[in-house]
């Protein structure tokens, strides 16, 4: 019976040595699924923070905030940051169907990030004419680094009768070199900026 026990430690042990021994030519051909693979975008206030993110806007007020992109996908790549405004009804991204907004892009970035490093660059942005009129704000200029842009984006006012409500996104794209072709990257920041009657 002890004779048994001890040719039951040293198959088990022969068995892990065998493994052990084979596992640098096992590896050769299993190959373990790779680290994942992705792209960071964010927005940070005038401090590098998450505080003082503007969230209610004056016409002829600039605000700053800072636009960032990290890439995590195990090379490096050339990257699109669209910024784009719109109301509270009009369409974000959709991440399910990796479709970008419908909105029109009112200015972009283009930037080349090495693999594990971060790109940051100042975003200025001042609504220049706010009109309201009943129950409805009207965004007809928007000046985005400098650049004016004109604009017709409306809002309805908000059921607190007080707020109109807009969207500012930025949607990152990077370039694809298969197809070899700049895409959405599914990945959006956004601010909602509310405006007061």
């Amino acid at each position: 019976m002890i004779l048994n026990n001890y040719r039951l430690i040293f198959v088990a042990l022969a068995l892990i040595g065998i493994l052990l021994l084979s596992a640098p030519t096992i590896a050769l051909f299993v190959k373990l699924p790779p680290d994942q693979e992705f792209s960071e975008i964010y927005l940070l206030g005038p401090t590098h923070t998450l505080e003082n993110l503007p969230s209610t806007v004056t016409a002829g007020v600039p605000y700053l905030i800072y636009l960032g992109v990290v890439n995590h996908l195990g090379s490096s790549n050339y990257y699109s940051c669209y910024v784009k405004i719109g109301n509270d009804t009009k369409l974000l991204p959709n991440t399910t169907q990796n479709k970008p907004s419908p909105l029109s892009a009112l200015y972009e970035y283009k930037t080349f990030v090495d693999n594990g490093a971060t790109w940051e660059a100042p975003l200025t942005f001042q609504f220049d004419t706010i009109n309201l009129v009943n129950d409805t704000a009207e965004i007809s200029g928007v000046n985005i680094n400098g650049i004016d842009n004109p604009v017709n984006i409306t809002s309805a006012l908000n059921p607190d009768k007080t707020t109109f409500t807009f969207t500012f996104m930025v949607e990152l794209w990077s370039f694809n070199d298969v197809t070899i072709t700049s895409q959405f990257n599914n990945r959006f920041v956004s601010l909602l900026i509310n405006i007061t009657k």
